[in-house]
């Protein structure tokens, strides 16, 4: 069914200002970790590991938890750059490592392709092609998504993964890109859930329903809370996708839609004087969409700064969110209540 935003519910949705934030905090008992046997050699944490894939060398970095057991399987998590950023900068700027020695996750940041010379809009800058968007990855029609899917099934072989929990996350263009590998590896990831950026991509006819979690910042000014108008001045193709249009609320509906979702507005609405939570619960498969809305928040939600290197007219994009709330928790919360175990024995 089609949904269509209302000015009445981003108004409820700004000024809830209830005393004490709530996350989704679900008990889902997850199936035990499977235990292996296996004698790993651990890769250094600032170790390049690539391979090629369709003519290009294509990279990441992982790192194992301090606490890792390797007779079980672990959870994974893949985390991706933003456009113009990469693994190692994203690694550093979100500390997903410090969530990762607490939870027993495997982290991997993959690289993105910069290309020198393409012609594109931010040439020679990391980016994915997350449909509409951006840079290099975009121009040269980068099929980033099938990277992703050959690094998952390999990095499943190569180490004790969990594989009914493979869950992606990221930035910007790297959330962009988590969603559209939402769309396009349903079979093999999880859950989503990540920060400031819109789907793009609107190919799903190889979809079935997981959940996905987007937390915008009102106050954004590079992917605007109401709209991404700016993508559109130098994407033409973005002008065709509706959450791209018209924001983060846009961004709630479309997935509702994708998830098939009971009712016409949001049956979770858990407001807060930080930050507050609407989503829909009664979805196929046994899944959820949710939208976290930072009341304050700019384009960068994660604890920490974000301004190495950032030009001087986006630098006010770049301050984080001064330790108000931890991200990379609130995700994980959310994340991992679902695995591809639970979910098809409750579908």
């Amino acid at each position: 069914m089609r949904r269509t935003c209302s000015t009445l519910l981003a108004l409820i949705l700004f000024s809830s200002t209830l005393a004490g934030c709530t996350g989704l905090q679900d008990d889902v008992e997850l199936v035990p970790d499977e235990e292996v046997d296996i004698n790993l050699d651990i890769p250094d944490s600032d170790t390049y590991q690539c391979f090629e894939f369709e003519g290009w060398e294509r990279c990441w970095l992982t790192y194992f938890p301090e606490n890792i057991n390797l007779s079980t399987k672990s959870p994974i998590i893949f985390e991706l750059h933003g456009w113009a950023a990469s693994s190692f900068e994203m690694r550093n700027y979100t500390s997903i490592t410090s969530l990762a020695d607490q939870v027993g996750a495997i982290v991997i940041h993959p690289e993105g392709l910069a290309i020198p010379n393409s012609g594109a809009f931010g040439e020679n800058q990391e980016s994915w092609n997350a449909g509409v968007c951006c840079g290099d990855a975009k121009a040269q029609e980068i099929n980033d998504a099938g990277f992703l899917i050959e690094l998952i099934e390999n990095l499943t072989t190569m180490y004790p993964v969990d594989e009914n929990r493979v869950y992606f996350t990221g930035w910007s263009n790297g959330c962009q890109m988590s969603q559209r590998m939402a769309l396009e590896a349903s079979h093999l990831i999880a859950a989503v859930a990540c920060t400031s950026g819109y789907l793009g991509f609107t190919d799903n006819s190889a979809y079935s329903p997981i959940p996905v979690m987007e937390m915008h910042g009102f106050l954004d000014e590079i992917a605007q809370y109401s709209n991404s108008g700016r993508l559109t001045l130098f994407e033409e193709d973005a002008r065709t996708i509706e959450a791209v249009q018209n924001g983060a609320l846009e961004n709630l509906y479309d997935w509702a839609n994708y998830n098939d979702c009971e009712g016409f507005l949001p049956d979770s609405n858990q407001p807060g004087a930080v930050y507050s939570i609407q989503g829909f619960t009664q979805c196929e498969n046994g899944t959820e969409v949710v939208l976290l809305t930072s009341h304050s928040g700019g384009h960068n939600l994660y604890v920490n700064d974000i301004c190495d290197g950032v030009p001087y007219d986006f630098i006010w994009s770049c301050a984080g969110n001064q330790g108000l709330y931890d991200t990379h928790q609130i995700m994980w919360d959310f994340m991992s209540r679902f695995s591809k175990e639970v979910n098809e024995v409750d579908a």
